[in-house]
Order: structure tokens, then sequence, then C-alpha cells
């Protein structure tokens, strides 16, 4: 142990210990909420980590970055989006409502809940188009097409991503060449 855990008695760190327990199981129940039930919610998280993970990518010196390694890191961006990301938010949930829902009706997500073997819980997305004025259900959008769509706004959106942050790396790099060269 380091000096400073010697330094904390042992009935302060019960509550350190329970606190971060704590805090561990409702980060938990927060992401597992935040990605079954909040539109948006696993968008934003899927963008931030593909951020993340193409700009280590564009900067790891010896990384292959052909175009196998490419077809890769989107593939697993696109796959990890697709089935993290099934609520989607309303830019992403456009293109499934123009695609599938007649004129005059719009789409409506359900989060639909399980009971899984095992005290699990399995939850799914249910999309349907409904009439605008009755609210009368005029076609449900089946897992196929659901997800399918998902995968390819995610293709897209990791090859915006991976371009975004080779231009951001090629500008940063030019800014900083400029500077040493003043």
């Amino acid at each position: 142990m380091s000096k400073w855990t010697e330094k904390i008695p042992s009935f302060l760190w019960i509550p350190i210990i329970v606190g971060a327990i704590a805090l561990f199981i409702g980060g938990s129940f927060a992401i597992f909420y935040g990605f079954g039930y909040v539109e948006g919610f696993g968008s934003l998280i899927m963008l931030v980590l593909g951020w993340i993970g193409f700009r280590i990518g564009n900067n790891s010196d010896g990384l292959e970055t052909g175009s196998l390694a490419v077809a890769f890191g989107i593939t697993f961006f696109a796959l990890m989006g697709m089935s993290l990301d099934q609520t989607g938010n309303f830019l992403y949930n456009k293109p499934i409502e123009l695609m599938f829902c007649p004129e005059n009706s719009e789409l409506i997500r359900e989060t639909i809940s399980r009971g899984a073997r095992g005290g699990g819980v399995s939850l799914s997305q249910s999309f349907v188009c409904a009439d605008q004025n009755s609210g009368q259900i005029l076609r449900k959008i089946s897992g196929y097409e659901h997800f399918g769509i998902r995968f390819l706004e995610y293709v897209l959106i990791g090859y915006l991503l991976l371009y975004s942050n080779r231009a951001y790396s090629k500008i940063k790099s030019v800014r900083s060449n400029n500077t040493n060269k003043n």
C-alpha cells in the first residue's frame, strides 16, 4: 500500500468502500436505463466513444491504417452502435420514418422489457407507424429493417468521425508546424 492509504483510519475506509460499490451499481443502472429507455443517450455515448476511438487510431504510431483496418474499425463501430443504440434519437429515427411510414403517419417507439432466465432483463425496441389523427397502428417495423437502417447510419457516422478526425489531425499539425517556424 502507498503512504497516503496508511494515513486513512479503517473506520473511514468502510464508507469509502460502500460508496464506491454504490456508485458502481448506480452507474451501471443509469447506463442500462439510459441505453434502454432514453432517446439520444446511446447516440451521444457512441459519438463520444467513436471520436475517442478514431482519435486514438489516427494518432497511434505503427497502428495499421490500411483499408482493411479501417473496414474492421468502421464495422466494429457500426455493430456496436446498432446493438447499443437501439432507441436512436429524433435525427437517427427520421430515416426509418421516411422509408417505412406512409403519409399522415408518425413513427412511435416503445421499449419492451422482458424478464429473462436467471433474473436478467431483456430490452428491445418496437417501432410502429401510427396514424397521426386516430393513433391506429398502420405498420409495424421489423427488427431487420430497424437494425439494417441503424447499421447503415453508424457506418456513415463512423466514416464521418474517421475523416473529421483525420482533418482535425492535419489542421492541428499545420498549426503546430506554423508555431514552430515562428
